[in-house]
């Protein structure tokens, strides 16, 4: 036990001799080096990035709250899957476009139904838009195995 501590002493001794100490920040320099060495001196537009990230993205806002359901949400494939959108309140002229994310073209409607035909795990996305422009998402995802 004895010889258990004194390795350990004689460890942490030798450890604190040999590591130098660490310093608390990085000379500007130092920072210029290093994003030369990562490559972040050299990305195209870079002194425009905290110019365009400032601006805020120009992204549409969701305005509307988007409900769906799919039935059944996993299963072997060819799985025909029933989807229903709930109408969100107070949008008389909803529009309803699905993505089954199995590159087949986008269907519309607020109940429609999609056969998965290969394995694999499917993000389905859901969108609402109205001639107003509110728009609203949700998202599914549905398991196909073999």
């Amino acid at each position: 036990m004895l010889r258990v501590r004194l390795w350990m002493m004689a460890g942490l001794l030798l450890s604190t001799l040999l590591v130098p100490p660490v310093r608390g920040a990085e000379t500007q320099n130092e920072v210029k080096e290093l994003d030369k060495l990562q490559g972040y001196d050299s990305l195209p537009g870079e002194k425009s990035v905290k110019k365009d990230m400032m601006k805020g993205a120009n992204l549409p806002v969701e305005t509307i709250i988007v409900w769906s359901e799919a039935n059944p949400t996993k299963g072997a494939a060819p799985l025909k899957v029933a989807f229903v959108a709930d109408p969100p309140p107070n949008v008389p002229d909803a529009f309803y476009t699905w993505n089954f994310g199995d590159d087949s073209a986008p269907t519309t409607g607020q109940s429609v139904a999609h056969t998965f035909s290969k394995p694999g795990i499917y993000k389905v996305i859901l969108k609402v838009s109205n001639t107003s422009g509110a728009l609203g998402e949700d998202e599914l995802r549905i398991k196909v195995t073999q």
